[in-house]
């Protein structure tokens, strides 16, 4: 158990990090999922991620937290009190995942990524010496097929309408100027909104570098900038800080302004239900930060080099790459490739 002092340390590391609750400290940890959890979240500045770094992700702290939330409710629905580790047999493995998807209605991704939280604990736990049901080796996430994925971008010709559009009030500036930046750069909006002026070089073609430290993958790289009107803005209007939130509630203010109300299909939060559905929307409506980046890469994918486009997005497979973009590998590239290397071997005999 952690002490009061190490638990004040880790809040002011990890804000998100919940306390311990009467029932749970009332619990072994050694004996249900619930109580580990507690104590694998409150030691999360002492844990080693997969690239050797000291510390879990504030995103990863996130997401267990979530799966806490989440497989509480199901214990509750489940009514056979807490659940320990060597009890997570098939059939309640089976009852959670229906439970996820048909219950609750999450989509096939975030129910694939809960899934995965629980395999992460449920190895975590085995690796201390805990009793762990051998069933739970075959736990596995899994994730909407590409197929099905509906992928929406902002295209060349929607850049120049939200240019153009008349915006009344600052803030919209701001976001605007934001989107015209983010649009060039290609990059998570985390990164995107935390860039500042010291990240940017001259370049010698009269470009800009922006130098990024990407926060989920801990990668850095540099983006090159040379369109005339976002090195302008990262020259001389350097838009003023915001928030993911209230950045992605304004965007859409903006682009409806510059009338992107075309129906396309589209996933919708809906109030009422608290879940995301499917249908014809407005394009301004559907579209989120994170689709800049996307935007980004689907755009001048085919017209630059793709090894060269993974470099500014950080994206260390081309398969991640191609499925991110919704395309399949280049099939006709390789096989060109290959045939030239037949020609050039004919014309070395």
């Amino acid at each position: 158990m952690t002490t009061t002092i190490e638990q004040q340390f880790i809040q002011n590391l990890y804000p998100i990090v919940p306390t311990l609750s009467k029932s749970l400290v009332e619990s072994s940890p050694t004996e249900n999922v619930g109580a580990y959890l507690v104590q694998f979240i409150q030691s999360a500045a002492y844990r080693k991620t997969q690239n050797g770094k000291l510390g879990l992700s504030l995103n990863a702290l996130r997401n267990y937290h979530s799966f806490q939330q989440h497989f509480e409710a199901f214990e509750k629905q489940l009514n056979q009190g807490v659940l320990s580790f060597d009890g997570l047999d098939q059939p309640k493995i089976t009852a959670f995942t229906q439970w996820l998807l048909e219950e609750k209605k999450f989509s096939q991704n975030y129910a694939g990524r809960l899934l995965g939280s629980l395999k992460t604990l449920c190895l975590d736990a085995k690796k201390n010496g805990l009793s762990v049901h051998p069933y739970t080796q075959h736990i596995s996430g899994f994730s909407q097929q590409q197929r099905s994925r509906i992928i929406n971008i902002l295209t060349l010709k929607d850049l120049h309408a939200f240019e153009a559009a008349a915006l009344e009030k600052a803030h919209l500036e701001n976001v605007r100027t934001w989107l015209i930046i983010g649009f060039w750069l290609g990059q998570r909006i985390s990164d995107l909104l935390s860039l500042e002026p010291q990240q940017l070089r001259d370049a010698p073609n009269g470009g800009l570098y922006v130098d990024i430290h990407q926060q989920k993958t801990d990668k850095k790289i540099t983006v090159g900038v040379i369109e005339p009107k976002a090195v302008h803005l990262l020259r001389h209007a350097f838009p003023q800080p915001i928030s993911h939130q209230r950045f992605n509630l304004y965007l859409k203010e903006v682009l409806k302004k510059a009338e992107l109300n075309q129906l396309v299909e589209g996933y919708k939060f809906n109030a009422k239900t608290h879940r995301k559905e499917v249908g014809l929307f407005p394009k301004y409506t559907v579209i989120t930060a994170h689709d800049l980046r996307r935007s980004f890469a689907t755009n001048f994918f085919g017209k630059i080099p793709t090894p060269v486009l993974m470099q500014m997005t950080g994206h260390s497979k081309e398969s991640t790459f191609m499925s991110y973009i919704g395309r399949d590998p280049n099939r006709d590239a390789y096989a060109d490739a290959f045939m030239e290397g037949v020609q050039q071997m004919s014309l070395q005999k």
